[in-house]
C-alpha cells in the first residue's frame, strides 16, 4: 500500500481561499472537488487504494464529501490553488512548475508595483531605474513563473533579491532565478539561515507537520539559495534614487521583516496580515510571537500606506481601510497576550488560562478576524507556550503512565471495547469533544479492532462537520481518519 502524507496540505491550500480569494479560487476549488466527486463513484475505492493508485488520504476524503465540502467553507489564503505546487512545495517538479506558470498572474496596483499573485501566495516586485527588486521567491516550482511575469513587464536585469522571511512559500523560488543568470543581492534577516539550517535537522518531522514528501525536502546548504547580506533591526538601501526600508519584529517567525517604499507609499507586508485571524496559534509549528506582531501591525499602520501589497490575498489602495484593518488585528492579538499572562498571574491552570480568553465584543464579529485558520485560543496557547514551561499543571501529567496503558486501562474499567464504543457514540450526540478524547483511548489502546477503527473516522468526521472547526484542526482530524483507515485497510490485506 503506497500511503503518501501529502495530501494534508493539498487539501489546506485547496480549501483555503474563499474568503480572500473570492471566485477566482472558488472556480479552481470546484473543478477539484468535482475531480474527487467524480472518482468518489467509481467502484472498489479500496480496492484502488490497496493496489496503490490512491494514497489514503485521498481515499477518506473521496469516501467522505461532507468533509471535503465542509473544510472548503473554513477559510482562505487567496490565490488560484494548483494541487501539484501544494503537494510538492520543495521540488522543482516539471509539473509543478508548469501548473505555477499556467496558474500565475501579475497585478500593478501602482506605478511599477507589482503583486505577483502565484498559487497560494504572492510576491512584490517593485521595478526600479537600475533594475528589479523582488521581495519573495514563493515555493520551489514558482520560480520560473515568478521570472515570467517579471520579463512581462521589465527587461532590466534584478537587482535585489528579499525574503521577508524563511518559510517555503517565500524563500524557495530563487533558484530559477539565479539558473537564468540573474546576479541580485539577496537580503534577509539574521535568524534567516537558522531556519534554513532547522530544515535540515528536522527534515523528516517538518516533512510529517507541512504534509510533504521527506525526498523533496533540502539536505543541506547547497539545497537552497542562502542570503548574501543580512541585518537585525532595520536597514535602509538605496536602489535606484529610491530608498527601502527593511524593518524586523518577530511575528509569525523570529526572522520576519516588512518592507517600506515611502516614495511609492508602498508597503509589503509579508505574513503579518492575511485578511483573518492569522498564523498566530497554529499547534503544528515553532513559536510565533504575539506581542511583537501586534507592534508590527501599529508600526506599519502609522505609515499610512497607499498600496498594500500582502502576502497571501488580494492588495489594497484604501488606506483608511488598511489602516484600520491592521489596528484592529493588533488590538486582537494584545487582548489575546493581556489575558493570557493576566491569567497566567492569577495562578490559573493552562487550560483554564486559554479557556477564558475571548475577544473583546467590539472586535468579535469583526469579519477580518474570523477564526478560520486558527482559533482565538490557540492564540492563547501560542501565549502560554512563549511564557511557561512544558508542564500542563496537571500533577498527573509531569511523569504519567503511557498512554498504552491509560487508554487500555480506561476501557478496561468500562467494561470492553464494544461497551465502550458504544458509551462513546451516546457521548458523540452532545459532546464532541469528550468523544474525540474516548476515541483516541480506543485506538491508542488497540489500533487493530474494527470498533476502534471506526469510531475514529465517525467522531473526527463529525468534528470537522462541526461549525466551530478551524482549518487547522480540521486537518488534524483528517490525520487520524487517515491513520484509522489506514488500519483497516492493512487489517483487509491480512485477511
Amino acid at each position: 500500500m503506497r500511503v503518501v502524507a501529502i495530501v494534508g496540505t493539498a487539501v489546506l491550500f485547496f480549501v483555503m481561499g474563499l474568503a480572500l480569494g473570492g471566485s477566482e479560487l472558488g472556480g479552481g476549488l470546484g473543478k477539484q472537488a468535482a475531480n474527487l466527486a467524480g472518482r468518489a463513484t467509481s467502484a472498489a475505492l479500496e480496492t484502488v487504494a490497496e493496489r496503490g493508485d490512491i494514497d489514503t488520504r485521498e481515499l477518506v476524503l473521496l469516501e467522505n464529501p461532507r468533509v471535503l465540502a465542509t473544510v472548503a467553507k473554513i477559510g482562505g489564503f487567496g490565490g488560484e490553488f494548483s494541487r501539484a505546487v501544494a503537494m510538492n512545495m520543495f521540488s522543482r517538479l516539471p509539473e509543478a512548475i508548469e501548473d505555477a506558470r499556467e496558474k500565475s498572474r501579475i497585478v500593478e496596483l501602482g506605478p511599477r508595483s507589482y503583486l505577483l499573485r502565484l498559487p497560494i501566495v504572492n510576491a512584490v516586485f517593485f521595478d526600479t531605474d537600475v533594475g528589479g527588486v523582488l521581495v519573495d521567491t514563493g515555493m520551489g516550482p514558482a520560480g520560473p513563473a515568478i521570472l515570467d511575469l517579471i520579463r512581462s513587464v521589465s527587461d532590466k536585469p534584478l537587482n535585489t533579491i528579499i525574503y521577508t522571511h524563511g518559510h517555503v512559500d517565500h524563500a524557495y523560488g530563487t533558484w530559477a532565478i539565479m539558473e537564468a543568470g540573474e546576479t541580485p543581492e539577496i537580503i534577509a534577516h539574521a535568524d534567516l539561515p537558522r531556519r534554513f539550517e532547522r530544515y535540515f535537522k528536522l527534515r523528516g518531522s517538518i516533512a510529517q507537520y507541512m504534509s510533504q514528501p521527506e525526498g523533496q525536502l533540502p539536505l543541506g546548504p547547497d539545497d537552497v539559495v542562502w542570503p548574501t547580506r543580512t541585518f537585525h533591526d532595520r536597514l535602509e538601501l538605496e536602489i535606484g534614487g529610491e530608498t527601502f526600508v527593511l524593518q524586523h519584529h518577530r511575528g509569525e517567525t523570529d526572522d520576519q521583516l516588512y518592507v517600506w517604499v515611502p516614495g511609492r507609499g508602498a508597503l509589503a507586508s509579508a505574513d503579518y496580515y492575511q485578511g483573518f485571524l492569522p498564523n498566530a496559534g497554529n499547534g503544528k509549528r515553532v513559536q510565533r510571537h504575539v506581542e511583537d506582531w501586534a507592534v508590527a501591525l501599529r508600526e506599519m499602520a502609522d505609515l499610512e500606506p497607499k498600496i498594500l501589497l500582502p502576502a497571501h490575498g488580494e492588495g489594497s489602495t484604501d488606506t483608511a481601510q488598511i489602516q484600520r484593518d491592521f489596528r484592529r488585528l493588533a488590538e486582537a492579538f494584545e487582548s489575546i497576550a493581556q489575558q493570557t499572562i493576566d491569567g497566567l498571574n492569577r495562578g490559573l491552570r493552562k487550560d483554564e488560562v486559554v479557556r477564558n480568553v475571548k475577544l473583546p465584543e467590539h472586535l468579535a464579529n469583526d469579519h477580518k478576524l474570523r477564526e478560520h485558520y486558527v482559533s482565538v485560543q490557540d492564540v492563547a496557547k501560542m501565549v502560554v507556550k512563549q511564557y511557561t514551561g512544558w508542564w500542563d499543571d496537571w500533577p498527573s501529567h509531569w511523569t504519567p503512565t503511557d498512554s498504552i496503558t491509560l487508554s487500555r486501562s480506561v476501557i478496561e474499567e468500562m467494561g470492553g471495547m464494544e461497551r465502550f464504543s458504544e458509551r462513546t457514540r451516546e457521548i458523540m450526540q452532545t459532546d464532541l469533544r469528550l468523544a474525540s478524547q474516548y476515541a483516541d483511548w480506543a485506538f491508542e489502546a488497540d489500533r487493530t479492532d474494527p470498533l476502534a477503527q471506526e469510531l475514529v473516522i465517525d467522531v473526527y468526521r463529525e468534528r470537522i462537520l462541526d461549525p466551530n472547526c478551524r482549518t487547522q484542526e480540521a486537518l488534524a482530524y483528517i490525520d487520524a481518519m487517515t491513520a484509522a483507515r489506514q488500519a483497516q485497510i492493512d487489517a483487509a490485506r491480512l485477511r
